[in-house]
């Protein structure tokens, strides 16, 4: 590089060091921060690693967090939004499930089966098909999120099935931090409208009590083309007014003393315009749609006997969705099916944690879950009758044990064991970490862990006809990894990773002549994988922050040497919030750049970018607008299809704006 082209590089960097607070005084050690400073910002402390608070740079994962303040200031709407932004991971979309993928792993059709969804740390992914739902089927309202906590790698030790490349930990707002009555009401592109009342409250008995209520609707995008439905007897390709949806939310949290109440519903109707599974397409009068229930009640009791951390839970779960398909009948007229699944399940669970001499921290645990129903039915609508159905029900339990042995001031060794027990077979998952740290901001860590997900109730069930797929077992993977991490107190959080991993025995779908339905489910899937990530964050004066994070990974079919599936090599970000022009108003900004992917079909995806921003501004002491642009400069591109879809690629949506209008009505 020339002097004349390094000059501005180096003014830069002498701007960001005048800017960065606190310069020229010593830098507070993390383990001397008070919880609220440590809760508030991202160089805190993490529940999910596991499943107690402890400094990130102790905990044997790597993890990143995403805070209610960048909720707010990204305009982010969903779980997908949030998790599009982190570091290594990439959301497609078939419009109408949000689809995640992390560490070059996103199989088209496999509904987010292999990361594990916590809320406040209790399972929501359902027990019909393992689904972790991470778009506006979640049933929850981002702006009720306190925290996200996004731990990588395997952590079956801990929490058993589906916690296999990820754990993603919401954790959720209390009546404390809402701290009054808002109302909130918004309109956006695609006839888009939204209403939320929440409020929140911690009284002077103790009592804390958050409650929120979201209505939401949008007609989608009115025309839709895809090429493979190209023929004037499908109406040239084009599905019209067919990519609508509506959703309604309910949260509540309760807490008093050592009592925690969580509870959720949330309802989706979907439409979706793809005529996926074989069905008409562009149906007017029979739409393909997909309606979605999720319900939470969850109590936890958390106490602690001196130095004895105590937390007993009991919970209810249940999902429920409705798929209605058209379908051509004998005399060509549209006939309609519905596939109709029900899940729901008790679970019971203690964790204790405990300091041991040696300079030990001790935690294990037990659960059970009875999953009370995973049905399956079907029914033709048109002649009200019944086609297929099957009733299943089952038990599992697991106990675990995790130790944390400090070795010294700079070393911390950590290992765990979990056991589970399911009707047809058994797992034991070890994890293992190794962590040396110079100073207290700062670690390198090796990482070791197994992890598993047992066949889900539609695997075992197939679709039809009720048959029991024999000797189907549990998946398995296998990753190593290792970690520099650097938190330099609240302004700069650096982190480099390296990993490899391989899956063995991968749950996919095969044809069988035997069977009725001509296919079934084989463990014959295999994937092997090397990455590396990196991120760095910094926090500024005046509020400015920004965000870049970098992957670079390749994730093979071992058999062939082939590159995955809607796998690509590259994801790039780069987020940037700045004070607006009035007073404690921001602009901030977002890309995301992902390099090309394969297809089903083999064929190759462009790489491309998108660029979002958002604004906050208060008007006045009660009220507050907000706004912003996806996708600013109007990217067309689209992400690969399953295999239920006749065309290979799904077109995603281009410029949306969306502006709103938050109403305090009442603040303590």
């Amino acid at each position: 590089m020339s002097p004349a082209r390094f000059r501005p590089c180096r003014a830069l960097v002498a701007a960001l060091l005048l800017a960065m607070p606190g310069i020229a005084t010593a830098q507070t050690p993390l383990s001397e921060l008070p919880l609220e400073e440590l809760l508030r910002i991202d160089a805190g402390r993490v529940f999910g690693a596991s499943k107690r608070f402890e400094p990130a740079t102790e905990a044997p994962a790597s993890v990143s967090f995403i805070t209610a303040a960048d909720i707010a200031r990204y305009g982010y709407r969903t779980l997908a939004d949030i998790l599009r932004g982190v570091r290594g991971m990439y959301v497609g979309d078939d419009r109408n499930f949000s689809l995640l993928g992390t560490r070059g792993f996103s199989k088209p059709g496999d509904y987010n089966s292999r990361i594990l969804l916590l809320v406040n740390g209790h399972r929501v992914n359902d027990n019909v098909y393992g689904q972790a739902e991470i778009g506006a089927e979640f049933g929850m309202d981002a702006t009720m999120f306190e925290r996200v906590e996004i731990i990588r790698g395997p952590a079956s030790s801990l929490y058993g099935d589906s916690a296999f490349f990820a754990v993603v930990n919401v954790i959720t707002r209390s009546g404390e931090s809402l701290n009054g009555v808002s109302m909130t009401v918004e309109a956006a592109s695609l006839d888009t409208a939204l209403t939320r009342i929440s409020g929140g409250r911690k009284f002077d008995n103790g009592l804390d009590v958050a409650l929120s209520g979201t209505y939401e609707r949008s007609s989608g995008v009115d025309r839709l083309f895809f090429p493979a439905f190209d023929s004037p007897a499908t109406n040239n390709g084009i599905a019209q007014g067919l990519d609508g949806e509506r959703l309604s939310e309910i949260y509540a949290q309760l807490r008093f003393r050592t009592l925690t109440f969580t509870g959720g519903y949330g309802h989706r109707q979907k439409f979706v315009p793809t005529a996926s599974f074989g069905t008409v397409f562009n149906a007017q009068q029979a739409p393909e749609q997909t309606i979605d229930r999720h319900l939470l009640a969850d109590l936890e009791y958390g106490r602690s006997f001196g130095p004895t951390q105590v937390a007993l839970r009991g919970s209810f779960d249940q999902f429920s969705t409705d798929g209605i398909y058209p379908t051509a009948g004998p005399d060509g007229a549209v006939e309609r099916l519905l596939n109709s699944a029900l899940g729901n399940r008790w679970s019971i669970g203690i964790a204790v944690t405990r300091p041991l001499p040696g300079r030990q921290v001790l935690t294990s645990g037990a659960e059970f879950i009875d999953n009370l129903h995973q049905d399956q039915s079907g029914r033709d609508l048109t002649t009200d009758t019944a086609l297929y159905g099957k009733n299943v029900e089952s038990l599992q339990g697991a106990i675990y044990v995790q130790d944390q042995i400090k070795l010294g001031r700079r070393l911390i060794a950590n290992a765990g064991l979990r056991y589970d027990r399911y009707e047809n077979f058994d797992r034991v998952t070890p994890r293992a970490a190794l962590i040396a740290m110079p100073s207290s901001n700062q670690s390198f860590k090796y990482l070791y862990g197994r992890a598993f997900r047992a066949p889900n109730a539609f695997e075992l069930n197939t679709f039809l006809f009720g048959e029991e797929v024999q000797n189907l077992q549990p998946e398995s993977i296998e990753t190593h990894e290792v970690v520099w991490e650097l938190y330099t107190h609240d302004w700069l959080r650096t982190s480099v990773s390296a990993y490899r991993y391989r899956a063995d025995g991968l749950i996919t779908s095969t044809l069988d002549p035997t069977s009725l339905v001509g296919t079934t489910f084989v463990n014959t899937g295999q994937v092997r994988a090397k990455g590396l990530e990196f991120e760095t964050q910094m926090r500024l004066n005046r509020g400015i922050q920004g965000v870049m994070s970098y992957a670079l990974q390749r994730a093979e079919e071992p058999a062939t040497g082939t590159t995955l599936v809607n796998s690509p090599a590259h994801l790039a970000k780069l987020r940037v919030s700045v004070p607006g022009p009035s007073i404690q108003s921001f602009v901030s900004f977002e890309v995301q750049a992902m390099g090309s992917r394969r297809t089903l079909a083999g064929a190759t995806l462009k790489p491309g970018a998108t660029a979002d921003v958002s604004i906050r501004a208060p008007l006045g002491k009660a009220l507050e607008l907000f706004g912003g642009v996806r996708n600013v400069f109007n990217l067309q591109f689209a992400d690969p299809a399953s295999p239920s879809h006749a065309q290979d690629v799904i077109p995603q949506n281009g410029r949306t704006l969306r502006v709103g209008l938050t109403w305090r009505l009442w603040a303590k």
